[in-house]
């Protein structure tokens, strides 16, 4: 129903513009009305989720007026697309685009895997001041369309500071004040990573009383949960309080089980997820398409090593008898995240292999160090390769705020990887970044996380269907947005729209050499403009701040 709906909202909005243009299918061929651009001969995929069918798709003034076979419609611009599959635009609903889209306003590499819109200040990581950033993104434009979550890490760094410490009560209400402010100027909710400082400092209480803030709002909390491995029921149980008693949805990001001693826990978290739907609950989930994650490695440390910041975790492992708790804490981590169930650490091959999870990917003060793991880098100092040894060579690279790349996924064949990509309410999301061409070793998934999923697990691996993939990507993240004009192709929507080669659509980027663009993708649209022209960007900067819902009446 909630489709047909979507679907209806757009064809009345499309009849509204179809009277006002004339636009109606004509018999004569010459007396055929003219748009902006047809694309003939394709298979339009809608993003419903409903197989594609041969047809053309007329656009005017940046939205779609006609989808049918043979439309009578002229185009100052006309696309031949047989043997295409045209679509929405990917809509990523996790990103850190928010990092560096103002220093790389056309986000290329994002634009060349398909993606329109992306959501960004995830994981408790954004700017606090909304309306700025939505000022500044204007100011200039950007490939992509952009959405925010209010990060929850950053609004307590802002008023708490990086302590350990309940807030004060006034301190609380300057943080939902800054929540509503966030609101306000535009933000689609609010965003927690509770598996990292600042934000992990946060009670299920004070989380509880900021998401009320944003529910007159239509808004919904997504949360880097605060486990995702053993204890990762615990994790789920506590986002899900959240959202009942705060009364907004909730959606569960990056989902994954990140510790080898326990794959296959998606059979329970799904099983609960649904259980919730059931309930009447309102809780979805994304994914990224991989076999291992990225961020700071500071998650591998005891989160209190990091209350008043880092030059204070700095101090404390400088004292021996500080930097022993957190050598221990970083120990009982990796026995837990890096060895499969039925691997020990006294095994050295079994170590080896354990610390190969965990990988550099940018390493300010040692740039020698991008790309490799733990295991190269104890065997390259001439050190054991032990958890102990692990650990301490750890602890000094957090204290050096590297980033890293974390092998503790299972994407093998039936895996979890696979689970989770299945289940209905998985939007496929990247977790990356706009990244500069050539510097670092970024995950791949800022590079290849779209044509990842419609090369390898539907072309190759058939774990999705086409049309169940594309709708993962547009109409599902579309609705929990609360956006109707976006995600799906259909008279009067907005033409955020893709064109691409279902035959050759592929990643490129991998671990190793990560800077590799994606092919296969041959146009992209934004608002009716080619952002992405027969496989060049057009320099083009027609994405602007997307807002939420509207605000509900009292």
């Amino acid at each position: 129903m909630r489709k047909l709906a979507i679907l209806f909202a757009c064809f009345l909005t499309a009849m509204a513009g179809v009277a006002r243009m004339g636009l109606a299918q004509a018999p004569d061929a010459g007396k055929a009305p003219q748009v902006d651009l047809v694309i003939r001969n394709g298979l339009v995929v809608d993003g419903s989720g409903k197989p594609g069918v041969s047809a053309d798709v007329a656009i005017k003034a940046g939205r779609i007026t006609a989808v049918g076979q043979n439309l009578a419609v002229t185009g100052k611009e006309t696309i031949d697309a047989q043997g295409r599959v045209v679509c929405p635009g990917f809509i990523d609903l996790h990103s850190h685009a928010d990092m560096d889209i103002l220093k790389h306003r056309a986000a290329e590499n994002y634009i060349r895997q398909g993606a329109t819109t992306l959501v960004c200040g995830n994981c408790g990581f954004s700017r606090v001041d909304a309306a700025k950033f939505f000022a500044e993104l204007r100011d200039g434009g950007t490939g992509p369309n952009i959405a925010l979550l209010i990060g929850h890490g950053n609004l307590r760094r802002e008023v708490v500071g990086p302590l350990k410490v309940p807030p004060t009560d006034e301190q609380l209400a300057r943080m939902k004040q800054l929540v509503r402010e966030a609101m306000q100027a535009g933000a689609v909710g609010m965003s927690t990573g509770l598996t990292y400082s600042p934000s992990a400092y946060g009670t299920t209480d004070e989380l509880i009383e900021l998401a009320k803030e944003i529910a007159p709002f239509g808004g919904f909390y997504a949360t880097h949960m605060r486990d995702e491995g053993t204890n990762i029921l615990e994790a789920l149980d506590e986002a899900l309080k959240i959202g009942r008693e705060a009364k907004v949805p909730v959606h569960v990001s990056h989902h994954k089980i990140s510790a080898a001693s326990v794959f296959g826990l998606t059979r329970l978290t799904l099983q609960r997820i649904d259980e919730a739907r059931a309930a009447g609950f309102d809780v979805t989930l994304d994914q990224y398409p991989y076999g291992a994650g990225s961020g700071y490695l500071s998650f591998y440390v005891p989160q209190e090593s990091f209350s008043g910041g880092v030059e204070a975790y700095r101090r404390r492992i400088a004292d021996p008898t500080e930097r022993a708790k957190v050598v221990a804490g970083v120990e009982d981590v990796f026995v837990r995240k890096l060895f499969e169930a039925g691997r020990t650490s006294d095994n050295p091959e079994h170590t080896a292999a354990a610390l190969t999870r965990v990988q550099v990917a940018r390493s300010p003060q040692d740039p020698k160090l991008s790309g490799r793991n733990l295991t190269e880098i104890l065997r390259a100092r001439g050190k054991n390769v032990t958890v102990h040894n692990g650990a301490e060579v750890l602890v000094d690279l957090v204290a050096q705020e590297t980033m890293g790349i974390n092998h503790t996924l299972d994407d093998s064949p039936g895996g979890d990887v696979d689970r989770v990509m299945r289940h209905q309410l998985t939007s496929i999301a990247s977790d990356g970044m706009v990244v500069e061409f050539g510097k670092d070793n970024p995950h791949p998934r800022s590079y290849g996380c779209f044509p990842r999923v419609l090369g390898l697990y539907v072309r190759e691996r058939h774990v999705l269907k086409l049309e169940e993939a594309i709708h993962k990507m547009t109409q599902l993240p579309a609705q929990r947005l609360g956006w109707n004009e976006r995600g799906v192709v259909a008279p009067g929507c907005v033409a955020d729209l893709v064109v691409f080669d279902p035959q050759t659509i592929a990643e490129k980027a991998t671990f190793l050499e990560p800077h590799q663009h994606s092919v296969g993708v041959d146009h992209v649209l934004i608002g009716g403009q080619f952002v992405l022209k027969a496989g060049k960007m057009t320099g083009a900067l027609p994405g602007r701040p997307l807002p939420g819902r509207e605000v509900k009446e009292n």
